[in-house]
């Protein structure tokens, strides 16, 4: 496995978005009430980072190969959960910042990578050699869109923002309910190609 880890993941891609969501991080904890849209825009980048650990450019000749897809998508989940440690360490680190609820936030980003790598292994159970790469265009501007545009805010609170406890509740039901839906689908894909 370490082979395949070392040959086969984009590692620039973990890296570089472990360094850019640090970085959001760093600026909505150097000024909260102005740059709180950068928050959405990490998680995005989060969900961007983890999809894209699973694609595939030699697809057609790993798909034939003796390895299945759960134990490639097992190799590939390894980068994504460094990732979400990295992600829930800077959290940690600026939760002044989070208008105290820094484990909602934590807990935003690691639904968010779930959804990515379930989607990601979804399509790669299908046959698409590069999933990740086309989640990438639609979810870190639509994270962008709905963090600065905030629609349906009191019906989806998807990125609560300041220190009001009711959109807070409902956000982290909604990103758990999320991450229940991502765990029962990865659990269903990767079942059904075992």
């Amino acid at each position: 496995m370490i082979a395949y880890l070392r040959q086969a993941i984009p590692w620039q891609v973990p890296l570089c978005g472990g360094l850019v969501t640090g970085l959001l991080v760093a600026l909505v904890a150097w000024d909260p009430w102005t740059l709180w849209p950068l928050q959405a825009i990490a998680v995005g980048v989060l969900a961007a980072a983890a999809g894209w650990c699973f694609d595939e450019p030699a697809a057609a000749v790993v798909d034939v190969a003796p390895r299945g897809l759960a134990w490639r998508s097992a190799a590939r989940a390894l980068p994504v959960l460094a990732l979400a440690g990295f992600w829930c360490g800077a959290v940690a680190i600026a939760r002044q910042a989070f208008f105290g609820y820094p484990w909602h936030v934590a807990g935003q980003g690691v639904a968010a990578m779930a959804l990515a790598a379930v989607w990601a292994t979804w399509r790669r159970s299908a046959g698409h050699a590069r999933p990740g790469a086309r989640l990438t265009v639609l979810v870190v501007p639509a994270c962008a869109a709905w963090g600065l545009l905030r629609p349906a805010e009191r019906a989806l609170p998807i990125f609560p923002y300041a220190p009001t406890p009711g959109p807070w509740q409902s956000s982290a039901i909604l990103w758990a309910a999320a991450a229940g839906v991502a765990l029962l689908g990865g659990a269903l894909t990767l079942r059904r190609r075992w």
